[in-house]
């Protein structure tokens, strides 16, 4: 029963449009290695690293501060509350340097940390009411703990006192509109929807959020999303990884997405990133070279750039 709950929460947070978003959560999927002696899942770096680089070629970064859900398949994959939020809080921070969201760190780090607290709650206990959720994260914000320079530690305080204040506001039902660059306020905004009020939502990474977590209230995942095959697989692929089952090695290939500037129209490889793949298409114009690849997760238009 768990395991369709944990399948239907992955393949949910796809019911959206952004492929931005939605290959981002295909990337930190493919990323995780499940460790039975420690009992956790964590992120592979040097493949998150290489990951992201082919990303920079087949899309854009999004638009919107509202990403948490790249953390959903490394929530979703860990047992255990602490040890997800133990690797959740670096991953958030490499997406931060990423995204280049810097002045935005301690709302992400303050985001995370209550985003994977409530999954994990909600998964364990679907049944738990508003006030009893926003009471559990309160709670968690006032015990949270984490190692920063000196230097930072004042403004973070400060942070987590003001994501209290809000948190007690909201359990107060007095509720903010969804707005742009507020991440904590959004998150609670969602929680609000799903159980007092149900608004329209301002962007993709709200919505992929949103229809995570009704999924876990019992709502029907939507099968009629693009790639459904694939994602469905990998959401099954998570519930293996909850069961120490997969045993993935950790990567140590290193690939260069400019390697496929040799391929030809119909050429078929192997590639480290991407697995199998078939150049479906080639063509060069306004100074852009555009290869286009279909592999089993989907198909990819890189585009290069003379120089």
């Amino acid at each position: 029963m768990k395991d369709d709950l944990i399948k239907n929460c992955y393949i949910s947070s796809f019911d959206i449009d952004d492929s931005s978003l939605k290959h981002l959560m295909i990337i930190g999927t493919k990323c995780l290695i499940d460790n039975k002696l420690q009992r956790n899942v964590y992120v592979d770096n040097n493949r998150l690293k290489d990951e992201l680089i082919y990303f920079n070629f087949y899309d854009n970064k999004p638009q919107y501060l509202d990403v948490l859900n790249v953390l959903l398949p490394l929530i979703l994959s860990n047992t255990n509350t602490q040890k997800s939020e133990d690797e959740v809080l670096p991953l958030i921070q490499k997406y931060v340097k990423y995204l280049k969201k810097d002045q935005y760190l301690f709302d992400y780090i303050l985001a995370s940390v209550l985003y994977n607290s409530l999954i994990h709650n909600l998964i364990e206990n679907p049944n738990m009411e508003y006030e009893e959720i926003l009471q559990s994260i309160k709670e968690k914000m006032i015990g949270l703990q984490i190692k920063l320079d000196k230097s930072s530690i004042i403004k973070f305080q400060m942070a987590r006192i003001k994501a209290i204040q809000v948190i007690d506001n909201y359990i107060d039902l007095k509720v903010c509109d969804y707005a742009e660059n507020e991440i904590i306020t959004n998150l609670l905004n969602i929680i609000y929807d799903i159980y007092i009020e149900d608004r329209d939502v301002i962007n993709d990474g709200i919505l992929s959020m949103k229809k995570s977590i009704l999924s876990i209230l019992s709502a029907e995942a939507n099968l009629n999303i693009e790639n459904i095959d694939f994602i469905s697989s990998m959401g099954v692929y998570i519930t293996k990884l909850r069961k120490y089952s997969i045993n993935k090695s950790s990567y140590n290939t290193g690939s260069d997405p400019r390697s496929l500037v040799n391929l030809n129209q119909g050429d078929t490889i192997v590639d480290p990133i991407l697995n199998k793949i078939q150049v479906i298409s080639k063509d060069f114009s306004n100074n852009i070279l555009r290869i286009s690849v279909k592999s089993k997760s989907g198909q990819y238009t890189f585009n290069f750039k003379r120089v």
